[in-house]
């Protein structure tokens, strides 16, 4: 006669705590996903040096270089940048405060002017200089301002990734119809994306071309940005990446930019 033997005490607390994990596993939503996205840890402030290469269908190209420093982060976040290459935009500022319950501050200084110019809401999906990026992306949007769908998983780049499907809340406010992003499992940091118009056409493509660790802060080196309709694209790459420099708040003014 065979005698069943009942399962240790081991066995039964490892069941348990794979039928606790499970559930949390299985119910990550698109809203998990994005939310850590926006809430991975980026230190408390931010300067780089930054070069954006703004390359035609027909292989012309603009190079710009600008002074990037970001303090805070998520829907408070601070951003400042000021140009300093070529000569004609050369000391143009643009400074973005974040708020968590209405419409970012956009500023723009026009050095040739001598004026501040506030950047209206609406403006916010106008071009970024002459490149295939808007001033929203600049500092990024709220993930409350999309519903989003985990729709599954695929590898990029040899790194298996979240797929998440992003709807504007209010469509009339952005550019795109809706979007979809790739996000790598291990570390929340947004690997591809890809925008379509209203008609459901691909409309522009972000890749992450160069991804690295700086002071233990995963870090964007390089990027790109193809407008998938006109065959125009942006590399921008960055540089001399330093985090928590100790930025202080008088920096991120309007005063500031007038200096």
């Amino acid at each position: 006669m065979t005698v069943s033997r009942l399962p240790t005490w081991a066995a039964l607390v490892a069941a348990a705590t794979i039928l606790i994990l499970m559930p949390a596993i299985a119910e990550l939503s698109g809203t998990d996903v994005m939310t850590r996205v926006d809430q991975r840890e980026v230190g408390k402030d931010q300067s780089s040096e930054v070069t954006m290469r703004l390359v035609t269908k027909g292989g012309d190209q603009r190079v710009r270089k600008l002074n990037m420093l970001q303090k805070g982060k998520s829907n408070t976040k601070k951003v400042l940048i000021e140009f300093s290459q070529p000569a004609d935009v050369r000391g143009t500022k643009f400074l973005v405060w974040r708020h968590p319950d209405r419409d970012d501050d956009r500023w723009l200084y026009l050095p040739s002017l001598h004026m501040v110019r506030r950047i209206s809401a609406a403006d916010k999906r106008a071009s970024f200089v002459g490149s295939d990026f808007v001033y929203e992306d600049v500092a990024g949007r709220d993930v409350d301002q999309d519903k989003h769908t985990l729709t599954g998983s695929e590898s990029v780049g040899g790194q298996d990734c979240y797929v998440v499907k992003s709807v504007p809340r209010d469509p009339r406010s952005v550019e795109f119809a809706h979007k979809v992003s790739w996000v790598r499992k291990d570390n929340f940091v947004v690997v591809q994306e890809k925008y379509y118009d209203r008609q459901g056409k691909p409309l522009k493509q972000l890749t992450v071309d160069d991804l690295d660790k700086i002071q233990g802060i995963w870090t964007v080196r390089k990027e790109t940005m193809r407008n998938l309709q006109t065959g125009h694209y942006t590399v921008v790459t960055w540089d001399k990446v330093k985090y928590n420099t100790g930025l202080g708040d008088d920096v991120f003014t309007e005063r500031y930019l007038r200096r």
